[in-house]
C-alpha cells in the first residue's frame, strides 16, 4: 500500500483517537509549597490539642494531591455508565525526590438513568467520595462515609430526593485474635439515608440523613472487652442560598458509640458515649470587593471513660479583591478544647495575612499562589504538652503556597 493510501487510514484513526481523548475527563485536587519557621527550620504547623481540625490558611505543611480520571463508557439517549477514579498523593515537601505510595481513593461505575421508573437516579457501585459535607476554612469533614460501597442516589419523590448506601471500611486494631496476634482487623458497614432537597423557604432547603454503623469481624477474632458494636447518627443541614451574596449551611449532628468518629470504630474500646454537634458555617459578600468566610463549631463528646471533651471553634475568612486577579485575605481562628475529667482546657488563636493571586475574583477561584504569614499563640492545659515548656508559647511560620483544583 503506498503512502498515499495510508494518510487518509492514518487521518481516521487519529479521529477516533482523538474523539476518545476528548471523552476523558480530568479533574483534581492539588497544593504544595514552602514555608520556614520563625525560631528556625521547616515550617510548623498549628492545631489546638484535642481539636478535630485546624485554621488551614497558611498552615498546611504537606503536599498534596487527588488526581481523578473519569470517562462515559456507554450511553444511550439519557441512560449512561460513567467510570471514575481518583489517586491521592500525599508527602512531606522537604526533598526534591520523595518517594510514595498512591492511595486508590476512588474507583467506581455509576449507571445513570438506568431506571425508566427512576428518572434522575444514578446506582453506584466501588470506591467513591460518597456526598461528602465539609467546612472548608478548616478541612473538617462532618459528613462521610467514603469507603468501598454501592448504592441508589437522587431518587426523586417529587418534595425531594432519596439517597441509600452501604460503605465499609477496615479498622485495624481494637480487636483480638484467638490463635495469633498478625492480624487484628474490624470491618465497619454502614448504612445510610438522606433525603435532601426539601423546601423550606425561599432559597432554602434541608437535607436530613440516618447513618446506622455496625462493626463485624472474623469468624476468629472478636471485638475488645466493652467495645460497642454498633451505633447511630442522625445528621439534619439547612443550607440558604443567596444568603448576603453567598450561602449559609446550619449543621445539627447527634451521634453514638461507633458512629463517634464519623466513620464506624466499633472495634474501639474508647468510644463507648455519644455526642452534640453543631456547625454554622457559609460565605457572604458584604460589598462587591468583599468577600467573607466564616464558620462557627460545638462539638460535646461525652464518653462513658469520662475520655471526651467539648470543642469550641469560631473563625473568619475576609478577602479584599484588588483586581480581578489579586487578592489580600487575613484568616483568624480560634479554638478551645475542653477535657472531660478535669474540665481543663487548651487554647490556640491563630492569625494568617495572606497576598494572593488567583484565577478570578472569587473567595473560591483556583488556581491561586499566595504569599503567607501566620502566626500562632496557645496555650495547653492537659495533654501531652501540658506542664513542658511548650505547653504555653507562640510561633511565627511565612512562605508561599499554591492551591488548585479543577
Amino acid at each position: 500500500m503506498s503512502k498515499w493510501r495510508l494518510l487518509p487510514v492514518a487521518s481516521a484513526v487519529a479521529a477516533v483517537m482523538a474523539g476518545q481523548a476528548m471523552a476523558v475527563e480530568f479533574h483534581g485536587y492539588a497544593r504544595s509549597g514552602i514555608g520556614w519557621t520563625g525560631s528556625g527550620g521547616e515550617q510548623q504547623c498549628f492545631a489546638a490539642t484535642g481539636a478535630g481540625a485546624k485554621y488551614r490558611l497558611g498552615n498546611e505543611c504537606e503536599t498534596y494531591a487527588e488526581l481523578k480520571l473519569g470517562q462515559e463508557l456507554w450511553s444511550e439517549g439519557e441512560k449512561s455508565f460513567y467510570f471514575d477514579t481518583n489517586l491521592a498523593y500525599a508527602i512531606s515537601q522537604q526533598n526534591d525526590w520523595e518517594q510514595v505510595d498512591p492511595a486508590f481513593r476512588e474507583v467506581n461505575v455509576q449507571a445513570r438513568n438506568i431506571f425508566d421508573a427512576l428518572p434522575g437516579a444514578t446506582l453506584w457501585a466501588g470506591k467513591r467520595f460518597y456526598q461528602r459535607h465539609d467546612v472548608h476554612m478548616i478541612d473538617f469533614y462532618y459528613w462521610d462515609i467514603s469507603g468501598p460501597g454501592a448504592g441508589l442516589e437522587n431518587v426523586d419523590l417529587g418534595f425531594g430526593k432519596l439517597s441509600l448506601a452501604a460503605t465499609r471500611n477496615t479498622e485495624a486494631g481494637g480487636a483480638t485474635h484467638f490463635v495469633t496476634d498478625e492480624e487484628d482487623k474490624v470491618y465497619n458497614d454502614i448504612f445510610d439515608l438522606r433525603l435532601a432537597g426539601l423546601r423550606t423557604n425561599r432559597d432554602g432547603s434541608l437535607e436530613l440523613g440516618l447513618d446506622y454503623g455496625r462493626a463485624n469481624t472474623r469468624d476468629d477474632f472478636s471485638l475488645a472487652p466493652n467495645a460497642p458494636k454498633d451505633g447511630y447518627m442522625l445528621t439534619a443541614q439547612h443550607t440558604q442560598g443567596n444568603f448576603f451574596g453567598g450561602f449559609n449551611k446550619f449543621v445539627v449532628q447527634y451521634a453514638t458509640d461507633a458512629m463517634l468518629y464519623g466513620k464506624a470504630s466499633g472495634g474501639n474500646v474508647d468510644n463507648q458515649g455519644d455526642r452534640l454537634r453543631l456547625i454554622n458555617h457559609g460565605v457572604v459578600q458584604p460589598a462587591s470587593d468583599w468577600e467573607l468566610m466564616y464558620v462557627a463549631l460545638y462539638q460535646d463528646t461525652d464518653l462513658d471513660n469520662n475520655n471526651g471533651n467539648t470543642w469550641y471553634s469560631v473563625g473568619v475568612r475576609p478577602m479584599y479583591k484588588w483586581n480581578n486577579t489579586m487578592s489580600t485575605l487575613l484568616e483568624v481562628g480560634y479554638d478551645n478544647v475542653k477535657e472531660q475529667a478535669s474540665g481543663r482546657r487548651n487554647d490556640q488563636m491563630k492569625y494568617t495575612l495572606a497576598q494572593q493571586w488567583q484565577a478570578g475574583n472569587s473567595i473560591w477561584a483556583r488556581p491561586a499562589i499566595r504569599l503567607f504569614a501566620t502566626y500562632a499563640d496557645w496555650n495547653d492545659k492537659w495533654g501531652d504538652r501540658a506542664g513542658t515548656p511548650e505547653a504555653s508559647d507562640g510561633e511565627v511560620t511565612f512562605g508561599v503556597q499554591m492551591e488548585a483544583w479543577w
